[in-house]
């Protein structure tokens, strides 16, 4: 893990073939999506779908993913992916978003009248910006990397695109949570809540910090499946006072 214990990491171009190509692509779509007003995304589905439908079908990596990909037996990885093998790239695995979504990203509450100590929660993620830069910051602060690998059509003719990844294969058992702790702490990261890290200094947040979404290899944390986003200043100040000066 790489954080920079004094700056923030830069949102824009990140060092590292994969991040070229997620900056390459957010810069597409911001040319196509953009406008001058910000945009709803939970509202603006159908425009974002009918936006990208003419770029997809126009794409030859959207072709070459569909033709390896359809009728591939899958996986359901929870709410965000379809995990699918691929027999001629052996070393990797693809995920698909799917659903009306492209992932998930955390809903905070400070509150937490039930006491389960959790105060980020999933909810479908409609902002194809949001899921670009998750990727981009967890292949920031790791070796591991994830790349983007296109745009398909979506499942559904409403519904929203999907984008498919693809990560290195990572074996290795699902740590436990203390281990995961200790295994941040080393790099500067706090935990707040249920499977929620915070670098106060650099304000990443990993959220969905989960066993079943990390690993831990030779010491090094690998969140390969968590999500990664700068903490909201409301986040930071109620961070602020569970962790004390």
């Amino acid at each position: 893990m790489d954080v920079n214990s004094s700056n923030a990491p830069p949102q824009g171009d990140y060092p590292g073939s994969e991040n070229k190509r997620l900056g390459e692509v957010a810069h597409e779509l911001g040319r196509l999506l953009r406008s001058s007003a910000p945009v709803d995304w939970q509202r603006s589905r159908r425009w974002c779908s009918d936006v990208l439908r003419p770029l997809i079908e126009s794409s030859q990596t959207s072709r070459r993913l569909t033709e390896m990909l359809d009728g591939k037996n899958f996986i359901v990885g929870g709410d965000e992916h379809h995990v699918i093998n691929v027999a001629s790239d052996p070393g990797r695995i693809y995920k698909l978003t799917h659903g009306d979504n492209f992932g998930c990203r955390p809903f905070f509450s400070p509150h937490d009248p039930d006491l389960t100590g959790k105060h980020f929660h999933g909810t479908g993620n409609a902002d194809p910006f949001f899921y670009l830069t998750r990727w981009r910051l967890l292949n920031r602060l790791s070796g591991y990397k994830t790349r983007f690998e296109g745009l398909l059509l979506p499942e559904h003719p409403q519904w929203l695109p999907r984008m498919c990844i693809s990560q290195p294969k990572v074996g290795g058992e699902n740590p436990d949570i203390e281990e995961i702790r200790a295994a941040m702490e080393r790099y500067g990261f706090i935990r707040i809540s249920e499977n929620a890290y915070l670098h106060i200094e650099t304000r990443v947040l990993l959220t969905d910090m989960a066993p079943r979404n990390v690993r831990i290899i030779g010491g090094v944390p690998v969140p390969f499946d968590a999500i990664a986003t700068f903490a909201a200043p409301e986040i930071m100040i109620w961070a602020s006072r569970q962790v004390g000066p």
